[in-house]
């Protein structure tokens, strides 16, 4: 199997081989950016398989849209809509707040001074 670039310019760009098994598969048209984030989050803690990549990458982009467009920070949005209180630091309430962090920092890094809002541990 060839290793494809996926684009851009500069230092070492991410490659399908580096993405973890399915998500290539799944999201075939990845891009560079979308590839970097799979990664930031994997590197938190966060797995992205081939049958969460899609609905990952759109909690990285919109945790970003809100913080760019929703006039609120990483506290305000990475709360239980149930509970009202701040996302816990376990299970799904934690991997949500690694995707955010992954997406901050990789899709809107002109926010990531507001990560240690999450309090991820």
């Amino acid at each position: 199997m060839a290793v494809l670039v996926l684009g851009g310019c500069g230092g070492s760009e991410p490659t399908l081989a580096d993405l973890p098994a399915g998500v290539a598969e799944a999201r075939p048209s990845i891009s560079a950016e979308e590839a970097d984030f799979v990664l930031a989050a994997q590197e938190l803690g966060a797995t992205v398989t081939g049958a969460t990549v899609d609905d990952d990458i759109e909690t990285g982009t919109t945790t970003c849209w809100a913080l760019q467009n929703g006039g609120v920070d990483l506290a305000q949005i990475a709360v239980d809509d149930e509970t009202g209180k701040p996302l816990a630091n376990t299970g799904e309430a934690l991997r949500t707040k690694q995707l955010m962090a992954a997406g901050v920092q990789t899709f809107c890094p002109d926010h990531d001074d507001q990560i240690g809002q999450l309090r991820l541990p």
